[in-house]
């Protein structure tokens, strides 16, 4: 079975393409590293052709719910339209558990997501995982400037990728 994994080489996706490989399937690893942009419709359209299977591990690396919000919605439109005209019968999309009790903008543009998916021609599985013991070490990089860090109060229960 060929299993295109969009995000293939960030945390959770890496994952999946590992156990794929472990479990005899074919693998398609979509991500800028590989040369596929997922916002770049024929780079997607041509990285998912043959595949039965579109798994949407992809993240948005950003502190703007606008911005996340009009990620998740292209590339999960994208992945759902191209990989059901390309024969796939079935997306996978990776949420987050309580995102639907949260009041914060990257938890509403995975509702968005989630939304887009189920609007969409491919059957549809949502994994809806906790934070990942990555997820702190995430935000420190990406709210650090020089030695100093503005790190945000959360509670989190934390799992392994």
């Amino acid at each position: 079975m060929k299993i295109a994994v969009a995000g293939g080489t960030g945390v959770v996706g890496r994952q999946v393409v590992e156990l794929a490989r472990a479990r005899g399937h074919e693998p398609a690893v979509l991500s800028r590293g590989t040369g596929v942009d997922l916002r770049d419709e024929p780079a997607v359209a041509g990285a998912l052709e043959g595949a039965d299977a579109v798994v949407d591990t992809a993240n948005s690396f950003t502190f703007s719910g606008k911005r996340a919000t009009a990620f998740f919605t292209e590339v999960t439109d994208r992945l759902s339209r191209l990989g059901a005209q390309a024969g796939a019968a079935r997306l996978v999309v990776l949420s987050i558990v309580g995102i639907d009790r949260g009041d914060a903008a990257y938890y509403r543009a995975k509702l968005v997501q989630e939304q887009t998916a189920r609007a969409g021609p491919l059957a549809l599985t949502i994994v809806r995982a906790t934070q990942f013991h990555e997820f702190p070490g995430q935000i420190l990089d990406r709210s650090s400037l020089g030695p100093l860090a503005a790190v945000p109060t959360m509670t989190i229960q934390p799992i392994a990728a």
